[in-house]
């Protein structure tokens, strides 16, 4: 363990934890995709279709960075967009079967991290903790 996690409130150690978590993901995974791009995919993945400007507001960045991310994942071949109906000036962006292969990939790599640190801290208290981040105390 590093020295300074021990010292960390209990904001930074969620983010150090993430952090290390995400890199892990990224790190197995062999899509190159950055992590603004994964979240990008796990937002479509959860909601099905979403504006840009949607996106944008989910993942706090600007609606230009969501434009270029955006640009990125379609010229990659992970998302596509999908005209709205009744409205011909805005477009959904949603998943292509390269998409929604990449987040089933990626489930599965999370699903596999999970039981390493279940092996590691014991089922119980994964359980545990999955209850405390769940309930709503923010």
């Amino acid at each position: 363990m590093k020295d300074y996690i021990l010292d960390l409130n209990l904001i930074d150690l969620i983010s150090e934890k993430h952090k290390a978590l995400r890199e892990k993901v990224n790190a197995i995974s062999n899509e190159r995709l950055n992590q603004t791009e994964t979240h990008i995919l796990a937002k479509l993945e959860l909601h099905g279709r979403l504006s840009i400007s949607e996106i944008s507001r989910l993942i706090n960045i600007s609606r230009q960075g969501a434009q270029k991310y955006i640009n990125d994942l379609l010229a990659e071949g992970y998302v596509e967009t999908a005209l709205v109906e009744g409205n011909s000036r805005d477009k959904h962006v949603v998943l292509t079967p390269q998409g929604n292969a990449a987040c089933s990939r990626m489930l599965e790599i999370k699903q596999g991290i999970e039981q390493e640190i279940a092996g590691v801290i014991g089922e119980e208290q994964v359980k545990l903790l999955k209850k405390l981040l769940a309930e709503d105390w923010l």
